[in-house]
């Protein structure tokens, strides 16, 4: 009903009913049209409409679900640039929608496609808490469970992950009660191994990871099924299991390169660079990283620091400092605007060795960036640095400092598997 719908609009765009109804109507009788209460004039109904910016026409309910439908699973399986476009062409439709539910669900899939086609995450947000009342008080399983995934999306965005988990676990919860999709579960569990692996937490990932792959693999989802092996990749790299994350990132790399998707090839080969960096095979990661910068000029900016923190260590390993400092003021001009607090520390810690300010370099490890990584759960960053400050604790013969620091060191590894 058209009542029901200017109530919701009237919601959305912050209105009260004072400020909706003046020179229109009384507010009392704005209320019994929202109620479905009064018989309303269509000149009151259409100057309502059009102070909200809506068409007072209705829709057909089941035409409008079936391109919503077909909306989100264009954002599902990737075609990213298409959801956009298509976005233009839903949103006239949906001038006409009453039913609260669709609505709803409108909503949520707009904010999925800010999250996939922008990096203006807190625009998406602000659509989620608007909604959020409406969502939360409704008994509505799929809206629930899209609620869910999209929070836990922001809030992995923002790298706030255990907020992020606690989302997606929701989201996997609701979905068992839903009546949805296979694939829209395998989303959740890959979105699940993401952040597991952001938390380093090994055999969560791989459980989560597989979960996924074995879906998208039944559905010929094999774009996802890449991303899904690139996860596995990185789980295996994390415990030297090498030969196995290489067969992982070869799985991959068949998919990027027979579907020319130069985003995911440019992923595979940091990864690449990483299991060659972390074999001291310098010189086969330089070569793997410089490829993986020039296939991710398009990517947003957090996926380009990571190659660049990667390729500034390995010049500073190799002694090429010249090399090392030119990455690293490339990624210190944009660390503000990554997404990902942690770059300012990585780039700082390399910055401070390139220029041998040891003294330096302590304090900022002991004051600023171990306690970062300590407070974000980060177990496998804070293993490494902690490791790093107690050697060079050791070094100077500072046994009591070093020793306080591999044992902090040897706890956080004990979190990753």
């Amino acid at each position: 009903m058209v009542g029901q719908r200017i109530r919701y609009y009237r919601k959305v765009k912050g209105l009260t009913q004072e400020e909706l109804a003046q020179g229109i109507c009384s507010v009392s009788y704005l209320s019994k049209i929202e109620k479905g209460d009064a018989k309303s004039s269509d000149e009151v109904i259409n100057l309502l409409c059009d102070r909200l910016g809506i068409s007072p026409n209705e829709t057909n309910n089941d035409e409008i679900l079936e391109m919503l439908d077909e909306w989100n699973m264009m954002m599902v399986n990737k075609r990213f640039d298409e959801a956009g476009e298509f976005q233009k062409t839903v949103q006239e439709k949906m001038q006409g929608v009453s039913d609260p539910n669709i609505l709803l669900r409108y909503e949520l899939f707009k904010c999925r496609c800010i999250f996939v086609t922008s990096d203006d995450f807190d625009d998406g947000y602000h659509i989620l808490e608007n909604i959020k009342n409406h969502i939360l008080q409704s008994d509505n399983n799929e809206l629930l469970f899209y609620y869910n995934q999209f929070m836990g999306m922001y809030f992995s965005f923002k790298y706030k992950l255990q907020s992020a988990l606690k989302h997606f676990k929701m989201a996997e919860e609701f979905h068992m009660k839903a009546d949805l999709k296979e694939i829209e579960a395998a989303i959740v569990y890959f979105q699940l191994a993401i952040t597991y692996n952001q938390l380093s937490r090994v055999s969560a990932v791989n459980f989560y990871a597989y979960k996924a792959i074995t879906i998208f693999d039944k559905e010929y989802n094999y774009n996802r099924s890449a991303d899904c092996q690139i996860i596995l990749a990185i789980a295996n790299r994390r415990v030297r299991n090498f030969d196995q994350a290489i067969y992982h990132l070869d799985q991959a790399l068949k998919y990027a390169k027979t579907f020319k998707d130069d985003n995911t090839e440019g992923i595979i080969y940091h990864n690449l660079g990483y299991i060659a960096a972390t074999k001291k095979e310098h010189t086969k990661a330089i070569k793997f990283l410089l490829k993986g910068i020039e296939l991710k000029q398009h990517q947003l900016l957090d996926n380009v620091m990571n190659t660049l923190l990667l390729l500034s260590k390995e010049y500073f390993y190799t002694n090429n400092y010249d090399e090392a400092k030119k990455w690293i003021n490339k990624a210190l001009s944009h660390v503000e605007k990554a997404n990902d607090p942690s770059f300012f520390y990585h780039f700082n810690i390399i910055n401070y060795q390139v220029h041998n300010q040891t003294t330096e370099l302590e304090d900022f490890l002991r004051r600023e960036a171990i306690p970062f990584f300590e407070s974000q759960d980060s177990f496998e960053y804070l293993a490494n640095y902690s490791e790093f400050l107690a050697d060079l604790y050791f070094d100077q013969s500072l046994y009591k400092k070093a020793s306080q620091y591999y044992r902090l060191s040897n706890n956080a590894r004990k979190n990753i598997f």
